[in-house]
C-alpha cells in the first residue's frame, strides 16, 4: 500500500464535501421519519414492513440475469 503515501488528499476535497452533503440530507430524512412515529423503532419496522407489502413497484432481481450470463460464459469456453 506504498501507492497511498503518495495520494494527493486535496484531489478529493470535491468529492468529500458532496458525500457530506448527501449523508447530512440522509439523516435528515431518517430524523424525520424517526420523529413521525416517536422514535419507536418498532412502530417503525412496522410502517416499513407494510410500505413495502403496500406500493406497486417493479423489483429486479438480477440473480437470473447473472446465472444466464455464467451459463453463456461456460457454454462458450473452447
Amino acid at each position: 500500500m506504498d501507492i497511498l503515501k503518495y495520494a494527493h488528499l486535496k484531489n478529493s476535497w470535491g468529492y468529500m464535501k458532496m458525500a457530506d452533503e448527501i449523508i447530512k440530507e440522509l439523516w435528515k430524512i431518517k430524523d424525520g421519519i424517526a420523529n413521525e412515529y416517536g422514535y419507536d423503532v418498532k412502530a417503525l419496522a412496522a410502517y416499513l414492513r407494510a410500505k413495502k407489502h403496500n406500493e406497486k413497484q417493479y423489483v429486479v432481481d438480477l440473480r437470473a440475469m447473472r446465472q444466464a450470463a455464467e451459463q453463456i460464459r461456460i457454454e462458450t469456453m473452447p
